[in-house]
């Protein structure tokens, strides 16, 4: 919560902070170069293309791998990436406040990248973390504790995304089908989130000292 009142100080909103007074225009990256961790090859970029109440647009969240999984390093000002190589993590949803709504899994052909298993994306998941990327230091905290956060709710959605795909015959193909986009959505209460975490917290510290 302090990153995200940090962000919001600084910048306005946590949107802002990425969109930096720019128009904001359909399917456009912001920032434009996205944010990379290039020690720990952790990715994410901020766009909107969705007509709705709730979401005024989405992070998309990445961590960089090779075909089997393993780390991929990044070499800043050189090629960072073939196209195929981030793989996409999870998706939240943001209004316009910059109050993060939802949670939700994308198709392959939405973002390309390699295509792991739940288990295996939620091993990249566990090491998803941003470090202090220059000029957005603040989001970059409050994204790193946000999947901390929501790690077993992330998780359903990762297996209600591969419980749906296993309902077709051919794998492949159904990663390509443009009439599969949104796998597994959540909505979610960040608010009142934060305030059950923080009542555990309380909790706990009494308890602690009687030990």
């Amino acid at each position: 919560m302090a990153a995200f009142a940090q962000a919001t100080a600084a910048s306005g909103s946590l949107l802002q902070s990425w969109i930096e007074g720019r128009e904001v225009v359909e399917y456009a990256h912001y920032p434009p170069d996205d944010v990379i961790d290039f020690r720990r090859g952790s990715q994410f970029y901020y766009h909107a293309h969705r007509d709705g109440d709730r979401e005024h647009g989405h992070l998309h969240l990445f961590w960089h791998a090779t075909a089997s999984g393993r780390r991929r390093y990044l070499r800043p000002g050189r090629p960072r990436w073939k196209r195929t190589a981030p793989t996409h993590l999870v998706a939240i949803s943001l209004d316009s406040r910059g109050l993060p709504v939802g949670l939700f899994t994308v198709n392959r052909w939405v973002t390309d990248g390699h295509w792991f298993n739940a288990p295996t994306t939620m091993s990249l998941i566990d090491r998803f973390a941003v470090n202090a990327v220059e000029g957005h230091a603040h989001s970059c905290r409050w994204l790193t504790g946000f999947v901390h956060l929501y790690r077993p709710l992330i998780e359903a959605l990762l297996i209600r995304r591969d419980q749906r795909l296993a309902g077709r015959a051919n794998l492949a193909e159904a990663l390509g089908d443009h009439a599969l986009e949104v796998l597994s959505h959540s909505p979610i209460d960040w608010a009142a989130d934060l305030d059950a975490l923080e009542a555990c917290v309380l909790q706990w510290r009494p308890a602690r000292r009687l030990l």
